[in-house]
């Protein structure tokens, strides 16, 4: 391509602030199988995401990190990692990398440091929060590892079980007691999320129910307009409990919780019940409609 070309994606919102002629300071850096990203806005609260499963890959040019335009609607510093695939961030490069960047201060410059990440996103932000003691993080239905050895359980993401678990930052159940705060976001009815989340122990974790919402929690509670709320009142030090019951009480109005509860249903062998959960959920959102 020439330089009077253009791409038809056009630039991401993050390139055009940190191009040349930007108003912002920042970075991005290629790795072998990973990406960097640094914009510095806010210089008091610096978020920190990751892609996930659906993310990593991605090759359109105008791609985002996980959360990118929310963060910059915030107007909050943001550091990211994008993944060339599904590879649960097991490389030795990107983890020295992260550990340069550690030592140069990057992070420590920042008040507030909130690390999060959905599923393989929500593994990196529990484990990688190990960097900046007095970080929070939020994992949405995270895995606390892959490795067999010690989650011989987890039948899921065999991509991501042959990496090389060896290396460091391989169990997220570990150093969380550095951690400020780690909100565990997780549907309690999926058996293998319900387990990495028992393995959570550090007093540092809250762990925070979504019924219903199933492994896909954090796309069931932007369906249901809670994400940005719920992640907003994280990140500001605002989330509790009850905040955060009040926050996913419409989850029982997506068309996403009747077929999640359903299928619970269905593998504990409760097909009537799922019939009859299927028949009231619909009268519910005849009788809202009226």
């Amino acid at each position: 391509m020439s330089g009077n070309e253009t791409d038809v994606d056009g630039p991401p919102r993050w390139y055009q602030e940190i191009f040349p002629g930007g108003e912002r300071n920042g970075f991005y850096e290629k790795l072998t199988d990973h990406a960097l990203l640094f914009v510095e806005r806010d210089p008091d609260i610096l978020v920190v995401t990751f892609d996930n499963l659906s993310d990593a890959g991605g090759r359109h040019l105008a791609r985002e990190p996980w959360a990118g335009k929310f963060v910059a609607d915030k107007g909050w510093s943001h550091f990211s990692v994008f993944s060339k695939g599904p590879l649960w961030y097991r490389d030795a490069q990107l983890i020295s990398r992260l550990e340069a960047l550690r030592d140069t201060g990057l992070f420590t410059r920042f008040k507030r440091v909130v690390f999060c990440g959905t599923s393989m996103g929500g593994f990196a932000a529990l484990t990688f929060s190990q960097l900046v003691p007095g970080a929070v993080v939020i994992a949405f239905s995270p895995q606390s590892s892959l490795d067999t050895a010690i989650v011989p359980w987890e039948t899921r993401f065999r991509k991501g079980q042959v990496q090389d678990w060896t290396l460091p930052y391989s169990d997220a159940a570990k150093g969380l007691e550095t951690a400020q705060k780690a909100y565990v976001i997780y549907d309690p009815f999926v058996t293998q999320d319900a387990l990495h989340a028992e393995r959570l122990s550090a007093d540092t974790v809250m762990r925070l129910h979504a019924p219903g919402c199933g492994h896909k929690s954090a796309f069931a509670l932007r369906r249901m307009d809670s994400l940005k709320d719920i992640m907003t009142a994280a990140i500001t030090d605002h989330l509790t409990p009850t905040s955060f019951a009040q926050l996913i009480r419409g989850r029982k109005e997506i068309y996403l919780y009747k077929q999640t509860m359903q299928q619970h249903l269905r593998d504990r062998n409760q097909e009537d019940r799922a019939l009859r959960f299927g028949a009231a959920f619909k009268a519910r959102r005849q009788k809202n409609k009226a």
